[in-house]
């Protein structure tokens, strides 16, 4: 769910931008939502001190008529949400190189000296790109799987990944990967959310279903190569099955 926070000190105008997202919004609930819409920046402030959020969508005006302007808010926005999309819906386009100055990474400008139809296809267009960066950025951050073993920090490609188990050490996890094995301090139950691309086969492993070579139907057994297996427990079989549908990997019936 990506928020969405419109600033604009016109009420006039706050209450045309508000209409155009609603109506996005309307149709666009399971990805966005109108989180504020105000004409000060302390509200904006306010919001983010309270919500802290994440990959926020921010449509602002750069002048609000306030003790701060837009590109400050901006770079407030940036300082709390780093993934923050940033907006400018404004008259004042001679402000564009301040904002690379400032590398706030500013997403659109939208002026407001055109007709109110042009500025509702800007507005779902930055909407749009918006969401395809997020879901980008989001897809590159978990291709790759971090962990920590001491004071070293490992960084895999998460197609190295083959098997996580619990290590005999309490707390601990074991991870099988191409380039070897490793312990780490973790919970299979956190990398499961984390790491979308893993498959939790049993209450005992995560495995990653692309390095499968093996499934055995009757052993409910998985393997991967070298000696290295697992069992899927019974309440699992049909969802791994679904993905090794997929994969071209099948056990015999």
């Amino acid at each position: 769910m990506y928020p969405i926070v419109i600033c604009e000190d016109s009420s006039i105008q706050l209450r045309q931008l508000t209409h155009i997202v609603k109506d996005y919004v309307m149709f666009h609930d399971a990805e966005f939502e109108l989180a504020l819409s105000t004409t000060t920046p302390h509200d904006c402030l306010t919001y983010l001190k309270q919500a802290k959020p994440e990959n926020g969508i921010y449509l602002l005006d750069i002048d609000l008529n306030a003790d701060i302007d837009g590109i400050e808010l901006a770079e407030k926005i940036r300082a709390v949400d780093v993934q923050a999309k940033l907006i400018f819906i404004t008259t004042h386009d001679e402000m564009a190189p301040i904002t690379l100055k400032r590398q706030l990474e500013v997403l659109g400008f939208i002026s407001k000296d055109q007709p109110v139809e042009k500025i509702r296809a800007e507005i779902i267009d930055n909407l749009a790109l918006a969401q395809q960066r997020s879901l980008a950025a989001a897809t590159t951050r978990q291709q790759n799987f971090a962990f920590t073993v001491g004071s070293r920090i490992f960084n895999l490609n998460i197609q190295e990944i083959l098997l996580i188990t619990p290590a005999d050490i309490p707390h601990r996890l074991k991870c099988y990967a191409q380039a070897g094995e490793y312990e780490f301090y973790g919970k299979l139950s956190a990398l499961e959310k984390q790491y979308q691309q893993l498959f939790r086969c049993s209450k005992s492993a995560l495995i990653n279903v692309d390095n499968v070579i093996e499934y055995d139907v009757k052993t409910k057994l998985i393997y991967f190569g070298d000696g290295l297996s697992c069992k899927c427990s019974m309440t699992k079989v049909k969802a791994l099955k679904k993905r090794l549908k997929v994969n071209g990997i099948v056990g015999e019936q």
